[in-house]
């Protein structure tokens, strides 16, 4: 339950969740006093309700705010027009909510207050999905446009090949549903983009060094089809046969 000592709102402020939020303070208070089974249970599955989704609507600003701290581009979704109207009825049923002489039974449970709940949940949901597609647009901007292609590895550099692995992985893992991870994996997503640079420039290093008839080798053997055996030349059976060049390969017969 939310502490009323501290979450005092301005009524200035017009935003659904605030509203919410007066609207839930009240009636917490409501039920401190002595009322009926019926009002009591009215009023616990509001305030649950309404605590859920002012929680919600909070947590999709602060993520809102941590994305614009990343620098990553994003719209807010139109708002829907119910939740135009909700702020008002929240209102009413906060002002009149402070009667103690009302049962706020049959009030609770009308289409003005239910329909406001619906508001709130509904534009919970665009936010959230909002953030997601953001999130996801974020990562396919920053997936190397080669990511998928196959990238030359030398035998007996097995960290390299986990490191690829790794940044495949990472840049290929949808979009988590919970928008609380999203700032943490956009992160992880540029540190991925990142490091699969470095793994490129030090595989074109590494080739850099090799002699062209094994480079050819090398490269096509990487392939989806492989390497024919017509540059498999005698430089390249005697390298593949020194310091174990030759593990990591295997003949294939079509």
């Amino acid at each position: 339950m939310i502490d009323s000592s501290g979450a005092a709102v301005d009524p200035k402020q017009g935003s659904l969740a605030e509203r919410a939020n007066q609207a839930l303070l009240v009636l917490a208070n409501r039920a401190d006093q002595k009322k009926s089974e019926s009002e009591l249970s009215a009023i616990a599955t509001a305030c649950a309700r309404a605590e859920a989704l002012t929680s919600r609507l909070k947590v999709a600003v602060h993520i809102t705010a941590e994305l614009d701290t990343l620098g990553v581009l994003h719209a807010w979704p139109p708002v829907p027009a119910p939740a135009a109207k909700a702020i008002p009825n929240l209102r009413a049923a906060a002002t009149r909510a402070a009667d103690p002489s009302q049962d706020l039974t049959d009030r609770l449970r009308s289409g003005a207050v239910q329909d406001a709940l619906k508001a709130a949940e509904t534009t919970a949901k665009l936010l959230e999905q909002a953030l997601i597609n953001t999130a996801d647009t974020e990562r396919l901007r920053v997936t190397p446009s080669d990511l998928d292609s196959p990238i030359v590895t030398m035998p007996g550099n097995e960290s390299l090949q986990v490191r690829i692995r790794a940044i495949q992985s990472s840049l290929s893992q949808g979009t988590s549903r919970q928008i609380g991870d999203l700032p943490s994996a956009i992160v992880r997503w540029r540190r991925s983009a990142a490091e699969w640079e470095k793994v490129r420039d030090e595989v074109k290093r590494t080739m850099a060094g090799l002699p062209s008839e094994i480079k050819a080798f090398v490269e096509a053997a990487a392939s989806t089809s492989g390497a024919p055996w017509s540059i498999v030349t005698a430089a390249v059976r005697e390298w593949l046969d020194t310091d174990d060049h030759g593990e990591g390969y295997e003949v294939r017969k079509w």
